[in-house]
């Protein structure tokens, strides 16, 4: 989940460890990253990298848990809240649990602005993200089951000239109610760590809060999980959800 601000805050380097320093109870290993390039509105406009400019770049912060699930990232004009598979068999949280997380983090990165005398700018673009792994748990082995899985997939070709075992790819677009934003749908394969294949599928939904303020923004998250989870649904078959005993 991610909040896009309408301005930089104003951050210097010297502030980075005072930022680092109010997630240290939950986020205490801490790297430095490049900042993320700026999200715009459309869903295939090219990337706007940040400008530099004269002066110097401060760095995104990528703070995250001893178990390696949990990340806070934070740059100049950005909010990010995620979580990951590390090393611990903690179970994947819902989103109830991610969107409490990015009220916790907006909350204290106002404590920080107003500590620091800078005035926090307001969310504008906002972005849900969840990525999917199909492997053989899931009865996606090769090419061939993709047809089970994905409903808008034929996966048939008209002969036997191709190989059967393509790296397969999917991008579905959908506009949110209203003229909210939009909801890609990304599949494709790729080979993991072990050199098991598996079906990689993304939803992702962006679009601009409905008030420059935190409800503003989560306003725009409880709409684009939705649209997500419903979407999940849409795209993936019955037949899939048997074998996952999907809970309607």
């Amino acid at each position: 989940m991610a909040i896009q601000l309408d301005d930089a805050i104003g951050f210097r380097s010297v502030d980075m460890g005072t930022l680092a320093a109010a997630w240290a109870d939950s986020c205490p290993v801490v790297e430095e990253r490049v900042p993320l390039s700026m999200m715009t509105p459309g869903w295939d406009d090219p990337e706007v990298l940040l400008e530099v400019g004269d002066e110097a770049q401060t760095p995104r912060l990528w703070l995250q848990d001893e178990a390696g699930n949990r990340v806070v990232q934070l740059q100049q004009d950005r909010l990010v809240v995620n979580w990951q598979k590390g090393g611990s068999d903690d179970p994947y949280p819902r989103y109830a649990t991610i969107r409490e997380s990015l009220a916790d983090a907006w909350r204290r990165l106002e404590r920080l602005a107003d500590e620091l005398s800078l005035a926090l700018p307001g969310p504008e673009i906002c972005e849900v993200l969840y990525v999917n792994h199909l492997g053989a748990d899931q009865g996606w082995r090769s090419a061939a089951d993709t047809v089970t899985l994905i409903a808008p997939w034929s996966g048939a070709m008209s002969d036997s000239f191709l190989p059967d075992d393509p790296h397969e790819g999917l991008l579905l677009h959908y506009h949110l109610p209203d003229g909210r934003g939009w909801l890609n749908i990304h599949g494709w394969t790729t080979d993991v760590h072990g050199g098991d294949r598996v079906m990689v599928l993304t939803l992702a939904s962006r679009g601009s809060a409905s008030s420059p303020t935190l409800d503003g923004a989560l306003d725009f998250m409880d709409l684009a999980h939705e649209w997500i989870v419903r979407g999940f649904t849409s795209v993936t078959t019955v037949e899939a959800h048997k074998r996952w005993r999907r809970i309607a």
